[in-house]
């Protein structure tokens, strides 16, 4: 018989729970996870004004609720990246290099006017696996 339930995903303590807003949930054997920004896990804007402080700390939250829910980066399938400056693209090229492995996840990335708040610069959210491997190879 099949779980069609989604089940919620928190850390201890959890950023995202003052604003109404779950981190991720599990559903079958993916992972959706929330759109991360540069937030400490104390709820602390982290890095204004500093794109790459901000990207590391993004990241370094997607890992974290990632790994909470049973998964890690090496199991993204899916990611989208909104920044507020597409100035700033060729770092993402390099932090893509730094926190994904082969075969890459598909990826989106936009420019956008505004995140939730007026400091922030990015903002990245994932769909991975639970279970199993990403296999790199051709199926059409």
């Amino acid at each position: 018989m099949t779980d069609n339930n989604a089940y919620r995903v928190t850390t201890d303590p959890d950023p995202y729970e003052p604003f109404n807003i779950a981190l991720a949930y599990k559903t079958g054997n993916l992972v959706f996870v929330s759109g991360q920004a540069a937030i400490d896990i104390e709820g602390n804007l982290v890095g204004v004004g500093d794109f790459d402080a901000q990207a590391e700390c993004a990241m370094a939250n997607l890992k974290r609720v990632l790994e909470a829910a049973g998964s890690g980066m090496e199991k993204i399938v899916k990611v989208n990246i909104y920044m507020t400056d597409m100035s700033e693209f060729g770092k993402i090229l390099d932090l893509r290099a730094k926190h994904f492995t082969k075969p890459y996840p598909a990826d989106t990335i936009v420019e956008v006017k505004g995140l939730a708040l007026p400091e922030l610069m990015i903002e990245i959210e994932a769909v991975a696996l639970i279970e199993g491997e990403i296999i790199g190879q051709d199926i059409g």
